[in-house]
C-alpha cells in the first residue's frame, strides 16, 4: 500500500466525493508495516490526520468566505497581505507572506488587478520587477470585509479569546516548561 492510498477519498452515498472532515481519521491498512518495516503506523496515522483536518478547516473558511463575501479566501488572503504591508511588494514577498505558489499568485494577482484591487507598479530598485500595491477600491474591500473575516474565525474555530493557550515557560521560571494560561481578559471556565 502506497502513502497515496493512505490519503485516497472515499465517496458518499450521492457518488460525489466527501468532504476532509466527513472523512474522519485516517486510518493505515494492516499491512503498513509490510511496506513500510522503519514505519509507526500511529504516526503516519496522526500526520495524515493532521493534514486532512487542516484541508477541512480551509475548506471551511472558504466556503464561508465565498458564502458570506462572495470572494474566494485565496484572493482575501492575499489582498489583505498586500494592504497589511507598510509599503509595494513584489510578487515574491506576496508569495512567501501568503504561503503561496508562484504560480497561484501570479493568477490571484491577475484576478485582483482585473478587478482594481491592485495595481502592477514599476520596481525603481530593479527594472525587471513589479511591485504590487492595493488601490482605494481594494482598500474599501479590506475594510469592508476585515469584520466578517474576525466574525467567520470565531463561528468557525470559536471564541479563541476565552481558551485556554499553551505557552513556554523561561528556564528562570522552573518547573514544567509549558503552561496553560488565559488569553487576558478572558474569563475562567468553573
Amino acid at each position: 500500500m502506497g502513502m497515496a492510498e493512505i490519503a485516497r477519498t472515499r465517496r458518499s452515498r450521492r457518488g460525489r466525493e466527501a468532504t476532509p472532515a466527513a472523512l474522519g481519521p485516517v486510518r493505515v491498512r494492516g499491512d503498513f508495516l509490510d511496506e513500510y518495516p522503519d514505519g509507526d503506523p500511529a504516526a503516519a496515522e496522526a500526520v495524515a490526520t493532521l493534514i486532512r483536518t487542516g484541508q477541512a478547516l480551509y475548506d471551511e473558511i472558504d466556503r464561508a468566505m465565498q458564502a458570506s463575501i462572495g470572494v474566494p479566501e485565496s484572493l482575501l488572503n492575499t489582498l489583505a497581505v498586500i494592504d497589511g504591508a507598510e509599503q509595494p511588494l513584489t510578487p515574491s514577498e506576496i508569495r512567501e507572506r501568503a504561503f503561496r505558489s508562484s504560480a497561484t499568485v501570479t493568477n490571484i494577482l491577475d484576478s485582483l488587478e482585473h478587478r482594481g484591487w491592485i495595481r502592477r507598479v514599476p520596481n525603481p530598485e530593479d527594472r525587471r520587477s513589479v511591485l504590487i500595491e492595493i488601490t482605494g477600491d481594494g482598500k474599501a474591500v479590506t475594510d469592508r470585509f476585515l469584520p466578517g473575516i474576525r466574525k467567520i474565525e470565531r463561528a468557525v474555530t470559536g471564541d479563541l479569546s476565552a481558551r485556554p493557550r499553551i505557552t513556554t515557560a523561561t528556564p528562570n521560571q522552573g518547573g514544567d516548561m509549558t503552561t496553560t494560561e488565559r488569553a487576558p481578559g478572558a474569563q475562567s471556565e468553573p
